[in-house]
C-alpha cells in the first residue's frame, strides 16, 4: 500500500508539468459481484437460503482512480487533465456493480461547460469474473472465477471527433483463495438438509487500484 501511495504522490506532481487542456467527462467502472462477494450460503435442495455480504468500495478508491487517470493520461497527451466530478449532494445510489463518485456526463454537457479545452475523454473499465485464467485454490483445485480487466479509453476533440483510442485486456492476477464445504445442522438423519457455504478472499479497494494501474499503463504503452 505504501508503494501505491508513493506512485500516486508522484503522479500528482506530474499534473503541474503540463498546462490544463483536457477533461475526463465520463468514466464507467464496473466490477462483477462474484469478485466482491465475501460469503454465500445456499440450500442445495430448496434453495431457500441465499445470503451474501459484499465488499464496499470507498470514495477514496474513486478519487485515487481519477488521480491516476488524470496524471497518466495527461503525461501521455502532454497536457494536464481534470475530471467532471459529480457533486456529492447530487450523488444517488450507483447502478449495481458500478463504482460511485466518478464522472457520468454526456459529451454535449462537457463541451458546453468546458468549450475552451482540447481533449474530452471517455473511459470504460470492466473487471469481470470470467475470461481470465483459472484461479488455483489452496487445495490445488480450480475456481470457477477467472478475473479479467478490460479498459477502453477514447479521446475526442471539442467537435466530438475521435482523435485517439487506447485499450488493454489483462487476464492474469494474483490467486483468490476460497474454500467450499458442506455444513450440516447437526441432525444426522437430515443429510439432505445441508448448505453449501463458500468463503472467498474478495478483491478489495487496494486490489482494484493495483489492477487498474496495471491496465492503464498497458493501454498507454
Amino acid at each position: 500500500m505504501k508503494k501505491i501511495t508513493l506512485i500516486i504522490t508522484f503522479l500528482f506532481c506530474l499534473c503541474f508539468v503540463y498546462s490544463q487542456n483536457g477533461i475526463i467527462y465520463n468514466f464507467s467502472f464496473r466490477i462483477d459481484n462474484e469478485l466482491v462477494t465475501q460469503m454465500k450460503a445456499q440450500n442445495k435442495d430448496l434453495k431457500i437460503l441465499n445470503l451474501s455480504t459484499v465488499e464496499e468500495m470507498p470514495k477514496q478508491l474513486s478519487d485515487d482512480i481519477l488521480l491516476v487517470s488524470e496524471s497518466l493520461l495527461g503525461e501521455y497527451l502532454k497536457d494536464s487533465l481534470i475530471s467532471m466530478r459529480p457533486e456529492e449532494k447530487l450523488i444517488m445510489g450507483a447502478l449495481p456493480e458500478h463504482l460511485m463518485y466518478l464522472p457520468a456526463n454526456r459529451f454535449k454537457k462537457a463541451a458546453k461547460s468546458y468549450g475552451n479545452l482540447k481533449f474530452f475523454i471517455d473511459i470504460n473499465c470492466y473487471i469481470s469474473a470470467t475470461g481470465g485464467k483459472k484461479i488455483i485454490l489452496a487445495n490445488k483445485s480450480f475456481s470457477k472465477v477467472k478475473p479479467k480487466i478490460t479498459l477502453k479509453i477514447r479521446v475526442f476533440n471539442k467537435e466530438k471527433e475521435l482523435i485517439d483510442k487506447k485499450e488493454s485486456i489483462i487476464k492474469d492476477f494474483e490467486t483468490l483463495r476460497s474454500k467450499t464445504y458442506d455444513k450440516t445442522y447437526g441432525i444426522a438423519f437430515l443429510k439432505k438438509n445441508t448448505d453449501e457455504v463458500t468463503f472467498s478472499e474478495t478483491i478489495n479497494s487496494n486490489d482494484v487500484l493495483r489492477m487498474y494501474l496495471q491496465a492503464i499503463k498497458e493501454a498507454l504503452k
